[in-house]
């Protein structure tokens, strides 16, 4: 994936087409932002074709099989965006400040702890807008990854359970893409109940795919309150996962 960028570039001047075009653009300024250490102001655009869109280009646009195959390729490459942020910046995560303000605004959060937090991009939106952010991650992953150096922020070296113990005096936790397997979110969400007074705890993620353990979807109760609706439709996935944010009730 290192000549990601590349390859769409070359790919998109052959190609010359507006809508390819267009995705290819709005990849660029991903990276370019994510290259400054900033964040998006708005949620990126929808990037891929779905078959039938991909079908229709085709017969519109194309007469040879180079062509054909060229365009395939690019499609490819468009729907594996996330991909190539995660190995390039150890992100699988792309918030945004739009959607920060509306966290911020909507739940009236003042000051915040993310778990979990990798590189701590949430926790760097979340900051610009005016949260008071704690980022903590256990850090194992980082000793093995070539993104591991590449923080948005200070993370501190604490596992999720620790850090929801320690950090009790905010109004926001925050987890985003807990991983699919093992117990690590329930084991976070019944301490959180049980010794963190945040009134809001969100997980950003996919239900029943590619985030949380299945007894997470299975048990937690989650909220679905106007604010929480208005938060995820500015927060749009950029892909085929249907990323979102998602609420948890405190049951206690």
């Amino acid at each position: 994936m290192t000549d990601f960028l590349s390859k769409i570039n070359q790919l998109d001047a052959k190609l010359n087409i507006e809508s390819v075009h267009q995705q290819v653009v709005e990849i660029n300024n991903i990276v370019a932002t994510i290259k400054q250490k900033q964040v998006l102001k708005k949620a990126p655009k929808k990037l891929g074709f779905l078959p039938d869109i991909a079908e229709e280009i085709c017969s519109n646009h194309f007469h040879s099989k180079d062509q054909l195959d060229d365009f395939k390729t690019i499609n490819q490459l468009l729907n594996n965006t996330r991909q190539f942020l995660a190995i390039k910046f150890g992100l699988w995560s792309i918030p945004n400040l739009e959607t920060a303000q509306t966290i911020k605004d909507q739940l009236k959060i003042y000051k915040g702890l993310e778990i979990m937090a990798g590189n701590g991009y949430w926790s760097k939106a979340l900051s610009q807008v005016g949260v008071k952010m704690t980022a903590t991650d256990n850090l194992d992953w980082s000793r093995t990854s070539n993104t591991g150096a590449q923080a948005f922020v200070s993370v501190g070296n604490y596992d999720a359970v620790t850090a929801v113990k320690q950090f009790n005096d905010v109004d926001l936790i925050i987890c985003s893409w807990a991983p699919n397997f093992g117990n690590s979110d329930e084991k976070v969400v019944a301490t959180w109940q049980k010794f963190n007074s945040a009134k809001h705890l969100l997980f950003v993620g996919e239900r029943n795919g590619v985030t949380n353990s299945v007894a997470f979807w299975q048990k937690e109760s989650f909220l679905h309150t106007k604010k929480l609706k208005l938060i995820n439709q500015i927060f749009t996935s950029f892909d085929f996962i249907d990323e979102q944010i998602f609420e948890i009730a405190h049951e206690i």
